[in-house]
């Protein structure tokens, strides 16, 4: 990829300072973190450069690097001025104007990035096929990502009309592929309707079931289908990875799993906040055979061997393609329990390599693990703790002068707060311990009066018959063995029916950005995060990219995007499912 990597270096000769694009910056930084850190396509080290350049350029290198060049953006603001210039609600909305239209251009470079359609050589064209592909790619992340559907069509529109202009086609050439034309791309688009939802459902689906770690098994097998149709990709690898170790850990005995591990990606599960509270609540201080056989109570067995070589494979294969830091630590940890003796004794060098590789960044994942690992192995109890003290403590990071993609936060808070509880009371730190002991209890205890959170006649707990009434039927309904996801597109809303027992009971509602669904006091997505927290109070803790809140008995996870709401996801406090 050494082609690759000259583009780069000669780009980097004319980047710009964030201050040079104003505005800009926030917008593209807010698109890119909901395109690959909110898809789970990448949590690695991303770059990002703007480069002075008066052609249109944007692109996702294999290396995870964006570029963005100012021509293209310059471009998007001359076009836009002359677009809104007549509707006063499009100007008070311009910077949402800029993000809709820059999105769909992103999302074809972070397809082109998930599919891993690159070539070795310099100039090399993508065949139809490929183009084809990454367009519908392109659309699934944009539809995950939670935009507006119809934006990458209007994008393939505009990009036709340019090449009808010879000095716009000229600015627009590394966008005006020689082997497809747009109005054939537009048109191939809008014959690839049905594999766009299909590839939309199990992908989305997959992510459901990492992420609340329900329907496992069903993941793997769509997994297991994707891989054959893209044996290389790079994110239909990493969920594999990710959605394999899940399965090793579904398969543990719960009771010998010390310390939670810490998988790089958005998961929500209150039932293993939970056990480890438990766990760590129950353990004596200064405990010094309390882990002294880990490793043998956490080897595979002939019941879940196979589990734990899939999962092993599954890191080989993606980290064959990839370097992330937050993966790699994670399959430390699953080395921990290798049989092999190399393999165990290699997992602490793996892991401090990758929080080495993620040193001051905002998502905490590679340390956590490595401060795990530390201390199971017994190996420095004092660093562990000062490690995992540091990942409850760091501060969200401003840009440098050369700018990296933000990296979210996915872990859970409580636990970490949990691990840290342990270790703790591991070394005798009985002040420290309490501390913790009384945050977790405060985070858990059961809300004593819950008053629903009410949206068009709709709460969290109502049955299917109540929603049918109050909103209709919804757009589509995804169907898994343990709960059905109903999409209302027109709202912007999905809302997750409990199926597994009948009672068809709302779990959760997520309202995106935009919707004209209103919450309490008129707050709706797309308001600040100051006119929220005046009406809510303080963050109760973070979780999954987002910032979680107690309200009237219920959680509210709130997703920000420039300092301004993307996302509200209603739950249950402490939901049992």
């Amino acid at each position: 990829m050494q082609a690759y990597r000259d583009e780069i270096a000669e780009a980097s000769l004319n980047e710009v300072a964030v201050s040079e694009i104003g505005e800009w910056y926030d917008i593209i930084e807010t698109s890119l973190f909901m395109l690959i850190r909110r898809t789970e396509l990448f949590r690695g080290t991303a770059r990002l450069m703007i480069t002075d350049m008066q052609n249109a350029r944007c692109m996702m290198y294999p290396d995870g690097t964006v570029l963005v060049s100012t021509g293209l953006l310059d471009y998007i603001d001359s076009l836009l001025f002359m677009d809104t210039s007549g509707s006063a609600r499009r100007i008070r909305n311009f910077n949402s104007e800029r993000e809709n239209f820059f999105a769909p251009i992103a999302a074809v470079c972070a397809a082109q990035f998930a599919l891993n359609y690159y070539s070795s050589a310099k100039n090399v064209e993508l065949s139809p096929e490929k183009v084809y592909t990454i367009d519908i790619m392109a659309s699934v992340l944009l539809n995950i990502a939670g935009y507006s559907q119809g934006i990458l069509e209007t994008w393939l529109e505009r990009l036709d009309s340019v090449q009808a202009g010879s000095e716009t086609a000229k600015i627009f050439s590394s966008f005006l592929t020689g082997s497809v034309k747009p109005d054939m791309r537009l048109e191939q688009f809008n014959g690839n309707g049905d594999d766009i939802t299909h590839l939309y459902e199990e992908i989305s689906g997959v992510l459901v079931a990492l992420q609340n770690r329900r329907g496992t098994a069903d993941a793997r097998t769509v997994l297991d289908n994707l891989l054959q149709l893209f044996p290389q990709s790079l994110y239909v690898n990493r969920l594999n990875a990710l959605v394999a170790h899940q399965a090793w850990l579904n398969s543990l005995d719960k009771r010998n799993t010390e310390l939670a591990t810490i998988l790089p990606a958005a998961v929500y599960d209150n039932v293993s906040v939970f056990s480890f509270f438990q766990s760590a609540d129950f353990m004596f201080d200064n405990d010094d055979d309390e882990q002294s056989d880990y490793f043998a109570k956490t080897m595979p067995t002939r019941s879940n061997n196979a589990v734990y070589m899939q999962a092993k494979k599954a890191y080989n294969d993606y980290l064959s393609l990839i370097y992330e830091a937050g993966v790699a630590s994670s399959y430390a940890y699953l080395l921990a329990s290798s049989p092999l003796a190399h393999e165990r004794n290699a997992v602490l060098s793996i892991a401090e390599q990758a929080d080495l590789f993620h040193t001051g960044v905002d998502d905490k994942t590679a340390r956590a693990n490595y401060a795990a690992l530390l201390y199971l192995v017994g190996k420095d109890y004092t660093k562990a703790q000062q490690l995992l003290a540091d990942c409850l403590h760091s501060a969200v990071q401003k840009p440098g002068k050369v700018l990296f993609l933000r990296t979210g936060f996915p872990a859970d808070e409580r636990l970490l707060r949990c691990n840290y509880f342990r270790m703790l009371k591991k070394t005798n730190d009985k002040t420290g311990a309490a501390q913790q002991r009384t945050w977790l209890a405060d985070i858990l205890k059961e809300p004593e009066t819950v008053v629903p959170i009410v949206l068009r006649n709709v709460s969290v707990g109502d049955t299917v018959d109540a929603l049918l009434e109050a909103w209709d039927r919804p757009s589509s309904i995804i169907y898994n063995y343990y709960s059905e996801r109903w999409l209302y597109r027109q709202l912007n809303a999905e809302l997750i029916i409990r199926s597994r027992d009948g009672d068809g009971a709302v779990l959760q509602m997520s309202v995106g950005f935009p919707s004209t669904l209103t919450f309490f006091n008129e707050i709706r997505t797309g308001d600040s995060r100051e006119a929220f927290e005046k009406i809510c109070g303080q963050v109760a803790y973070r979780s999954c990219d987002a910032l979680m809140y107690h309200r009237q008995g219920n959680l509210l996870q709130v997703i920000y995007g420039n300092n301004k709401i993307r996302n509200i996801t209603i739950r249950n406090i402490n939901e049992k499912r």
